[in-house]
Protein backbone atom coordinates (compact mmCIF):
# COMPACT_ATOMS: atom_id res chain seq x y z
CA UNK A 1 0.00 0.00 0.00
CA UNK A 2 0.90 3.36 -1.21
CA UNK A 3 1.50 6.04 1.96
CA UNK A 4 -0.48 9.58 1.00
CA UNK A 5 1.98 12.33 0.10
CA UNK A 6 1.38 14.23 3.05
CA UNK A 7 2.11 11.38 5.28
CA UNK A 8 5.57 11.05 3.30
CA UNK A 9 6.60 14.63 3.46
CA UNK A 10 5.59 14.41 6.94
CA UNK A 11 7.89 11.64 7.71
CA UNK A 12 10.55 12.98 5.51
CA UNK A 13 10.19 16.27 7.81
CA UNK A 14 10.79 14.35 10.66
CA UNK A 15 13.98 12.65 9.32
CA UNK A 16 15.41 16.06 8.60
CA UNK A 17 14.67 17.36 11.36
CA UNK A 18 16.45 14.23 13.80
CA UNK A 19 19.04 14.73 11.48
CA UNK A 20 19.72 18.28 11.61
CA UNK A 21 19.40 17.97 15.61
CA UNK A 22 22.05 14.60 15.65
CA UNK A 23 24.32 16.89 14.01
CA UNK A 24 24.17 19.47 16.02
CA UNK A 25 24.58 17.40 19.28
CA UNK A 26 27.90 15.34 17.53
CA UNK A 27 28.78 19.20 16.54
CA UNK A 28 28.73 20.51 20.25
CA UNK A 29 30.18 17.07 21.52
CA UNK A 30 33.28 17.43 19.03
CA UNK A 31 34.00 20.97 19.92
CA UNK A 32 33.00 21.77 23.46
CA UNK A 33 35.22 22.90 26.19
CA UNK A 34 37.23 20.49 28.18
CA UNK A 35 39.37 21.63 30.44
CA UNK A 36 42.16 20.12 32.58
CA UNK A 37 41.61 19.19 35.97
CA UNK A 38 44.29 22.06 37.09
CA UNK A 39 45.55 24.89 34.32
CA UNK A 40 47.91 27.39 34.69
CA UNK A 41 46.57 31.13 33.98
CA UNK A 42 49.16 33.28 32.63
CA UNK A 43 50.06 37.01 34.49
CA UNK A 44 51.55 39.16 32.98
CA UNK A 45 52.54 41.27 36.53
CA UNK A 46 55.55 41.48 38.34
CA UNK A 47 54.33 39.74 42.02
CA UNK A 48 54.75 41.67 45.28
CA UNK A 49 54.33 41.37 48.90
CA UNK A 50 51.09 41.73 50.25
CA UNK A 51 50.26 43.70 53.63
CA UNK A 52 48.56 42.38 56.95
CA UNK A 53 45.27 44.41 56.16
CA UNK A 54 43.76 43.61 53.18
CA UNK A 55 40.66 45.16 51.67
CA UNK A 56 38.52 42.89 49.44
CA UNK A 57 35.37 43.55 47.19
CA UNK A 58 33.64 40.34 45.83
CA UNK A 59 30.76 40.90 43.09
CA UNK A 60 29.50 39.31 40.09
CA UNK A 61 28.57 41.56 37.70
CA UNK A 62 25.83 39.63 35.96
CA UNK A 63 27.43 40.16 32.76
CA UNK A 64 26.04 43.36 32.72
CA UNK A 65 22.78 42.33 31.13
CA UNK A 66 20.63 42.01 34.18
CA UNK A 67 19.76 45.57 35.42
CA UNK A 68 16.49 46.28 37.36
CA UNK A 69 14.68 46.92 34.18
CA UNK A 70 15.43 43.26 33.10
CA UNK A 71 13.99 39.45 33.51
CA UNK A 72 15.96 36.62 32.25
CA UNK A 73 13.98 33.84 30.51
CA UNK A 74 15.97 31.19 32.29
CA UNK A 75 14.51 32.18 35.95
CA UNK A 76 11.09 32.83 34.59
CA UNK A 77 10.85 35.30 32.85
CA UNK A 78 10.72 36.25 28.82
CA UNK A 79 14.02 38.02 27.92
CA UNK A 80 16.75 37.40 26.73
CA UNK A 81 19.60 40.14 26.65
CA UNK A 82 19.05 43.81 27.21
CA UNK A 83 18.53 46.20 24.24
CA UNK A 84 21.85 47.51 22.89
CA UNK A 85 21.21 51.03 24.80
CA UNK A 86 20.33 48.78 27.82
CA UNK A 87 23.46 47.18 27.77
CA UNK A 88 25.52 50.02 27.46
CA UNK A 89 23.72 51.92 30.55
CA UNK A 90 24.41 48.63 32.57
CA UNK A 91 28.25 47.85 31.69
CA UNK A 92 29.08 51.93 32.41
CA UNK A 93 27.62 51.76 35.62
CA UNK A 94 29.53 48.31 36.38
CA UNK A 95 32.91 49.59 35.53
CA UNK A 96 31.72 52.70 37.24
CA UNK A 97 31.47 51.01 40.51
CA UNK A 98 34.35 48.90 40.42
CA UNK A 99 36.14 52.29 39.88
CA UNK A 100 34.86 53.49 43.03
CA UNK A 101 36.66 50.58 44.57
CA UNK A 102 39.99 51.48 43.62
CA UNK A 103 40.88 51.50 47.28
CA UNK A 104 40.70 47.76 47.50
CA UNK A 105 43.41 45.45 47.62
CA UNK A 106 41.19 42.66 45.54
CA UNK A 107 38.28 42.47 43.16
CA UNK A 108 36.48 39.02 42.62
CA UNK A 109 34.17 39.06 39.85
CA UNK A 110 31.43 36.58 38.57
CA UNK A 111 30.19 36.96 35.22
CA UNK A 112 32.30 38.26 32.82
CA UNK A 113 31.98 37.86 29.55
CA UNK A 114 34.60 37.96 26.67
CA UNK A 115 32.52 36.98 23.62
CA UNK A 116 28.93 36.75 24.14
CA UNK A 117 25.86 37.27 21.89
CA UNK A 118 24.25 38.59 25.46
CA UNK A 119 26.53 40.85 25.71
CA UNK A 120 27.07 42.60 22.04
CA UNK A 121 30.32 40.15 22.25
CA UNK A 122 31.78 42.76 23.92
CA UNK A 123 35.22 41.87 25.45
CA UNK A 124 34.28 42.74 29.21
CA UNK A 125 37.31 41.60 31.04
CA UNK A 126 39.77 43.42 28.10
CA UNK A 127 37.78 46.51 29.09
CA UNK A 128 37.33 46.21 33.11
CA UNK A 129 41.19 45.79 32.70
CA UNK A 130 42.11 48.26 30.89
CA UNK A 131 39.75 50.64 33.37
CA UNK A 132 41.53 49.27 36.09
CA UNK A 133 44.90 49.48 35.05
CA UNK A 134 46.89 49.61 38.22
CA UNK A 135 45.48 46.07 38.95
CA UNK A 136 46.90 42.75 37.64
CA UNK A 137 44.02 41.12 36.53
CA UNK A 138 43.75 37.20 35.54
CA UNK A 139 40.99 35.32 34.09
CA UNK A 140 39.43 31.59 34.40
CA UNK A 141 36.75 30.25 31.37
CA UNK A 142 33.97 28.89 33.04
CA UNK A 143 30.99 29.04 30.44
CA UNK A 144 32.20 28.19 26.67
CA UNK A 145 29.26 27.20 24.63
CA UNK A 146 26.26 27.62 22.47
CA UNK A 147 23.09 27.69 23.39
CA UNK A 148 20.39 26.61 21.34
CA UNK A 149 17.42 28.27 23.76
CA UNK A 150 14.89 30.19 23.74
CA UNK A 151 14.09 28.50 20.33
CA UNK A 152 12.74 31.53 18.98
CA UNK A 153 15.46 33.44 19.68
CA UNK A 154 18.68 31.90 21.28
CA UNK A 155 21.47 32.59 23.40
CA UNK A 156 23.82 31.93 21.18
CA UNK A 157 27.64 32.10 21.93
CA UNK A 158 28.85 32.33 25.19
CA UNK A 159 32.56 33.15 26.59
CA UNK A 160 32.32 34.23 30.45
CA UNK A 161 34.29 33.33 33.19
CA UNK A 162 35.51 34.78 36.95
CA UNK A 163 38.26 37.39 37.00
CA UNK A 164 40.52 38.32 40.11
CA UNK A 165 41.97 41.68 40.48
CA UNK A 166 44.41 42.89 42.68
CA UNK A 167 46.68 45.59 43.77
CA UNK A 168 49.90 43.25 44.25
CA UNK A 169 50.00 40.59 41.63
CA UNK A 170 49.92 37.02 42.58
CA UNK A 171 53.53 34.66 41.95
CA UNK A 172 51.09 31.80 40.56
CA UNK A 173 47.56 31.36 39.42
CA UNK A 174 45.23 28.62 38.69
CA UNK A 175 42.13 27.35 37.79
CA UNK A 176 41.08 24.29 39.33
CA UNK A 177 38.14 22.42 37.95
CA UNK A 178 35.15 21.16 39.86
CA UNK A 179 34.75 17.16 38.70
CA UNK A 180 31.09 17.52 39.11
CA UNK A 181 28.51 18.52 36.72
CA UNK A 182 25.77 17.44 34.23
CA UNK A 183 25.28 14.37 32.13
CA UNK A 184 25.64 14.65 28.10
CA UNK A 185 23.96 16.14 26.50
CA UNK A 186 22.94 18.75 29.01
CA UNK A 187 26.56 19.50 30.30
CA UNK A 188 27.18 20.62 26.35
CA UNK A 189 24.95 23.87 27.05
CA UNK A 190 25.79 24.76 30.65
CA UNK A 191 28.66 25.94 33.01
CA UNK A 192 31.76 24.17 33.25
CA UNK A 193 32.21 25.29 37.11
CA UNK A 194 35.43 25.98 38.66
CA UNK A 195 37.65 27.79 41.02
CA UNK A 196 40.43 30.50 40.97
CA UNK A 197 42.97 30.46 42.98
CA UNK A 198 45.45 33.31 43.29
CA UNK A 199 48.33 32.74 45.50
CA UNK A 200 50.47 35.59 47.08
CA UNK A 201 53.72 36.23 49.35
CA UNK A 202 53.48 37.74 52.53
CA UNK A 203 56.16 39.16 54.66
CA UNK A 204 56.82 36.29 56.93
CA UNK A 205 57.26 33.99 54.18
CA UNK A 206 53.68 32.39 54.39
CA UNK A 207 51.93 32.56 51.51
CA UNK A 208 47.90 33.99 51.47
CA UNK A 209 45.91 31.95 48.98
CA UNK A 210 42.96 33.59 47.41
CA UNK A 211 40.06 31.73 45.94
CA UNK A 212 37.42 33.15 43.32
CA UNK A 213 34.48 30.98 43.70
CA UNK A 214 31.08 30.66 41.01
CA UNK A 215 29.10 27.90 42.25
CA UNK A 216 26.35 25.89 40.33
CA UNK A 217 22.58 27.62 40.24
CA UNK A 218 19.55 26.14 39.74
CA UNK A 219 17.12 23.76 41.50
CA UNK A 220 18.30 21.07 40.38
CA UNK A 221 21.91 21.58 41.28
CA UNK A 222 21.66 20.47 44.79
CA UNK A 223 24.08 17.50 44.51
CA UNK A 224 26.27 19.08 42.77
CA UNK A 225 26.81 22.34 44.81
CA UNK A 226 27.34 19.72 47.88
CA UNK A 227 29.91 18.02 45.59
CA UNK A 228 31.69 21.43 44.89
CA UNK A 229 31.58 22.22 48.61
CA UNK A 230 32.96 18.61 49.81
CA UNK A 231 35.83 19.07 47.16
CA UNK A 232 36.47 23.11 47.90
CA UNK A 233 36.71 22.41 51.83
CA UNK A 234 38.95 19.78 50.88
CA UNK A 235 41.52 22.03 49.05
CA UNK A 236 41.10 24.64 51.61
CA UNK A 237 42.14 22.53 54.69
CA UNK A 238 44.91 21.41 53.23
CA UNK A 239 46.07 24.88 52.17
CA UNK A 240 45.35 25.73 55.81
CA UNK A 241 47.45 22.64 56.61
CA UNK A 242 50.05 23.92 55.25
CA UNK A 243 50.74 27.50 56.86
CA UNK A 244 48.57 29.39 54.18
CA UNK A 245 46.28 31.83 54.73
CA UNK A 246 43.15 31.25 53.21
CA UNK A 247 40.29 33.80 51.54
CA UNK A 248 37.14 31.77 49.66
CA UNK A 249 34.77 34.68 47.70
CA UNK A 250 32.15 34.79 45.46
CA UNK A 251 29.03 33.82 44.16
CA UNK A 252 27.97 30.40 46.14
CA UNK A 253 24.32 29.96 45.33
CA UNK A 254 23.40 29.13 48.71
CA UNK A 255 22.73 30.71 52.26
CA UNK A 256 25.63 30.66 54.59
CA UNK A 257 25.16 28.18 57.73
CA UNK A 258 23.28 29.86 60.37
CA UNK A 259 21.91 32.80 58.97
CA UNK A 260 19.12 34.85 60.71
CA UNK A 261 16.26 35.79 57.95
CA UNK A 262 15.04 38.19 60.65
CA UNK A 263 17.84 40.52 60.11
CA UNK A 264 17.58 41.27 56.63
CA UNK A 265 15.78 44.72 56.25
CA UNK A 266 12.41 45.68 55.56
CA UNK A 267 13.38 46.56 52.15
CA UNK A 268 14.04 43.32 50.59
CA UNK A 269 11.37 40.41 49.87
CA UNK A 270 13.57 37.79 51.63
CA UNK A 271 13.57 34.13 50.52
CA UNK A 272 15.86 31.19 51.20
CA UNK A 273 17.60 28.86 48.97
CA UNK A 274 17.27 25.28 50.65
CA UNK A 275 19.20 23.97 51.61
CA UNK A 276 21.58 26.13 52.98
CA UNK A 277 25.33 25.21 53.59
CA UNK A 278 25.70 23.05 56.49
CA UNK A 279 26.17 24.32 59.93
CA UNK A 280 28.78 21.97 60.66
CA UNK A 281 30.58 22.35 57.28
CA UNK A 282 33.93 24.22 58.52
CA UNK A 283 36.36 22.89 60.89
CA UNK A 284 36.69 24.91 64.37
CA UNK A 285 37.92 28.45 64.24
CA UNK A 286 37.00 28.60 60.33
CA UNK A 287 33.80 31.27 59.87
CA UNK A 288 31.56 32.79 57.12
CA UNK A 289 31.83 36.40 56.65
CA UNK A 290 28.79 38.45 55.02
CA UNK A 291 26.64 41.03 55.86
CA UNK A 292 23.33 39.87 57.68
CA UNK A 293 21.26 42.98 57.01
CA UNK A 294 21.20 43.17 52.83
CA UNK A 295 20.21 40.27 50.11
CA UNK A 296 22.81 40.18 47.44
CA UNK A 297 20.84 38.53 44.65
CA UNK A 298 17.61 39.54 43.31
CA UNK A 299 15.11 36.90 41.16
CA UNK A 300 15.69 37.83 37.79
CA UNK A 301 11.82 36.09 36.83
CA UNK A 302 10.96 39.85 36.50
CA UNK A 303 12.42 43.46 36.44
CA UNK A 304 13.24 44.62 40.23
CA UNK A 305 11.14 46.81 42.52
CA UNK A 306 11.87 46.74 45.74
CA UNK A 307 10.24 45.51 48.68
CA UNK A 308 8.14 43.07 45.63
CA UNK A 309 10.95 41.36 44.17
CA UNK A 310 12.28 38.20 45.93
CA UNK A 311 16.11 38.42 46.57
CA UNK A 312 18.53 36.47 48.99
CA UNK A 313 21.72 36.17 50.09
CA UNK A 314 24.32 34.25 48.29
CA UNK A 315 27.58 36.72 48.43
CA UNK A 316 30.02 36.35 50.47
CA UNK A 317 33.45 34.86 52.09
CA UNK A 318 34.93 32.18 54.16
CA UNK A 319 38.25 32.95 56.14
CA UNK A 320 40.34 30.60 58.07
CA UNK A 321 41.87 30.78 61.30
CA UNK A 322 44.15 32.79 60.72
CA UNK A 323 42.29 35.66 59.29
CA UNK A 324 40.72 38.42 61.53
CA UNK A 325 37.61 39.73 60.41
CA UNK A 326 36.99 43.41 61.07
CA UNK A 327 34.09 44.15 58.85
CA UNK A 328 32.05 42.93 55.91
CA UNK A 329 29.44 45.35 54.89
CA UNK A 330 27.23 44.66 51.09
CA UNK A 331 26.76 48.01 49.02
CA UNK A 332 23.19 48.49 48.57
CA UNK A 333 21.99 50.36 45.28
CA UNK A 334 18.97 48.34 44.29
CA UNK A 335 20.28 46.05 41.93
CA UNK A 336 20.93 48.96 39.23
CA UNK A 337 23.34 47.54 36.93
CA UNK A 338 23.41 43.78 38.04
CA UNK A 339 21.20 41.03 39.75
CA UNK A 340 23.85 40.69 42.43
CA UNK A 341 24.98 43.50 45.12
CA UNK A 342 28.68 44.01 45.67
CA UNK A 343 30.28 42.85 49.24
CA UNK A 344 32.88 44.59 50.68
CA UNK A 345 35.56 43.35 53.50
CA UNK A 346 38.48 44.63 55.51
CA UNK A 347 40.48 41.15 57.11
CA UNK A 348 44.36 41.20 59.08
CA UNK A 349 46.33 38.42 58.11
CA UNK A 350 47.80 36.43 61.55
CA UNK A 351 49.75 34.32 60.49
CA UNK A 352 52.10 35.67 62.45
CA UNK A 353 50.74 34.37 65.73
CA UNK A 354 49.79 30.85 64.28
CA UNK A 355 53.57 30.68 63.76
CA UNK A 356 53.88 30.77 67.27
CA UNK A 357 51.77 28.35 68.79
Amino acid sequence: MKLPKVLKLFLLLIVILVGLFSGFLGYQTITSYRPAPVEIVNVSCNPGFIQDTLNLVSWNIGYAGLGKEMDFFYEGGTMMRPTREQYQNYLTGVINRLSSFNHSDFLLLQEVDTLAHRSYNVNQYAAISARMHDYCASFAINYKAWVPLPIYKPMGRVRAGITTLSRQAPFEVTRHAFETGYSWPMNLFMLNRCFLVARYKTKNQKEFVLVNIHNSAFSDAAEIREKELAALKSFVINEYKNGNAVIVGGDWNQNPPGMDATAILNMYKFQPIHPPIPEDFLPPGWQFAYDPKHTTNRHVDKSYTEGVTFSTLIDFYMLSPDVELLWVKTIPFGFKVSDHQPVQMQVVLNQAKKSAH
